[in-house]
């Protein structure tokens, strides 16, 4: 149950940070955009996505935080 709740945590926040902005075509429909339509389970094609930082002097300081972290641990 905690690692769902820190995996929500994780997905939450790089949600809120990071603005999704599409880099390439993605079919939404759910037989045209399946990789094998035929298959029991659908799983999509590939498709690229860009996370691009709603504040990138926030998240420099962030790494940096985690770096010094890091280096410390060492």
């Amino acid at each position: 149950m905690l690692a769902n709740r820190e995996l929500y945590l994780v997905f939450l926040r790089m949600l809120n940070s990071f603005e999704n902005l599409q880099d390439s075509e993605a079919e939404t429909h759910p037989v045209l955009g399946s990789a094998d339509p035929i298959s029991l389970v659908t799983m999509s094609r590939q498709y690229k996505v860009i996370f691009k930082p709603r504040n990138k002097a926030a998240l420099r300081e962030a790494l940096n935080k985690f770096g010094e972290k890091e280096a410390l641990a060492v």
